[in-house]
C-alpha cells in the first residue's frame, strides 16, 4: 500500500514538472534579461512587414493556386465585391504593385460608396511612396474612430480596413511633414494604446518600447499576445529582436526563422535575420539574407563594401546615451 502511494506521488510530481516545462517552453512565459539597460533598437517595421489577405495563414502554401483561380474569376466577374478585394489584397501581399493598382482603381469606381477599396487603395499609394495621398484617407478613418469612442457600441465593429489604415498610419507617419506626424501620432498612440490585443497595433506599441529601451514592457505585451496569436510572424519577429539587442543571438536566429518560415516576405524578419548571423559569425549567410531582403526591396540598396557596417550591432542598436550626444 505505501509503495503504491509512493508511486502516485512521483507520477504527480513528474506529471508537474512536465507542466511546467511546456509552460515555459511556449509563448506564454517570455523572459528577456536586458544587460545593458540602454540599449534600443533604432529601427522600426514597414509597409511590407505586414500581409493584409485576411486567411493568408491558410493559403500560404497554395499560394500560386489560389492566385490562378482568384485571377480567373476576376477575369470573369470583376465587379464582384468579394472577388475584387481578395484578388487586390493578394497581389499587394506579393509585392506585384502595378497589377494590383488596375485592380484598386477599378474597385474605386464600381465600389465608390465602399471605404474597403479607398483604405487598401491608399495602401497601395503607400507602398508606391505616395504618402500623402494614403495619409489623406487613413487620417478621416483613424479620427472617426476616435471620436465616437474606439471601443464600445458607439464605435460599432473594428473591421479590417480599419484596422489597416490605423497600422498604415503609424508606418508612414516618419514620411510625412512635422506638423502632420504629430495630429498622426496623437491618434494612432491613443487607439494602438486603447485595443492592445489587437495584434498589429500591439506590434505598433511594441515596437515603440524597443525603440525607446523598454524591453521589459515590450515583453510583457509579447507575453499576452502571443499567448492568443501564437503564429504572427511580425509579433515573433519583434520578439526575435528583443533577444537580439540583448545578445541572445541563438534563440533571436530560431524565432527569426521561424516567421520567415509562417512568411517569408517580412523585410524587418529578413534583415534582422541577416544581423542575428552576422553576430553569429556567420558571414556568408548573412550576406545571402540581406541581398535576399534587398530583392524584396529594391530601395534597400546596400554595396557590397558597406555590408559588415550595415549588418553590425551598431547600426540598429545604440545606447540613450549616445543618441543623446548625437542629438546634442
Amino acid at each position: 500500500m505505501f509503495n503504491k502511494s509512493k508511486k502516485i506521488i512521483v507520477c504527480c510530481f513528474f506529471l508537474l514538472g512536465l507542466l511546467f516545462y511546456v509552460c515555459n517552453s511556449s509563448f506564454a512565459n517570455i523572459e528577456i534579461k536586458n544587460n545593458q539597460k540602454s540599449v534600443i533598437w533604432t529601427g522600426t517595421l514597414s509597409l511590407q512587414d505586414f500581409f493584409l489577405l485576411p486567411d493568408y495563414l491558410e493559403i500560404k502554401n497554395k499560394l500560386k493556386e489560389y492566385k490562378t483561380v482568384l485571377a480567373k474569376e476576376y477575369k470573369e466577374n470583376p465587379s464582384v465585391f468579394s472577388t475584387a478585394i481578395q484578388y487586390g489584397l493578394l497581389l499587394v501581399d506579393l509585392g506585384e504593385l502595378e497589377k494590383a493598382k488596375l485592380v484598386w482603381e477599378k474597385a474605386l469606381k464600381d465600389f465608390h460608396a465602399n471605404e474597403a477599396p479607398k483604405a487598401y487603395k491608399a495602401w497601395l499609394d503607400a507602398r508606391l511612396g505616395n504618402y500623402q495621398a494614403a495619409k489623406d484617407v487613413w487620417y478621416p478613418i483613424a479620427k472617426g474612430k476616435v471620436d465616437v469612442g474606439i471601443a464600445g457600441y458607439s464605435a460599432r465593429i473594428w473591421l479590417s480596413y480599419h484596422t489597416d489604415a490605423v497600422l498604415g498610419l503609424y508606418l508612414i507617419k516618419d514620411f510625412l511633414p512635422e506638423d502632420q506626424r504629430e495630429e498622426v501620432s496623437e491618434v494612432v498612440d491613443l487607439i494602438a494604446g486603447t485595443l492592445p490585443q489587437n495584434p498589429k497595433f500591439a506590434a505598433v506599441v511594441i515596437n515603440e518600447y524597443l525603440k525607446s529601451g523598454q524591453l521589459e514592457k515590450a515583453a510583457k505585451l509579447l507575453t499576452g499576445v502571443l499567448s492568443s496569436n501564437p503564429d504572427d510572424p511580425v509579433l515573433i519577429t519583434l520578439l526575435g529582436i528583443a533577444k537580439l539587442m540583448t545578445s541572445h543571438y541563438d534563440e533571436a536566429l530560431k524565432l527569426f526563422d521561424r516567421a520567415k518560415e509562417i512568411n517569408p516576405n517580412i523585410l524587418t524578419n529578413r534583415i534582422m535575420r541577416a544581423r542575428a548571423l552576422f553576430a553569429l559569425n556567420k558571414e556568408k549567410e548573412s550576406f545571402e539574407e540581406l541581398d535576399e531582403a534587398m530583392k524584396l526591396n529594391p530601395d534597400l540598396n546596400i554595396a557590397e563594401n558597406k555590408k559588415k557596417k550595415y549588418l553590425a550591432a551598431k547600426s540598429y542598436m545604440i545606447s540613450k546615451k549616445l543618441k543623446k550626444d548625437k542629438e546634442t
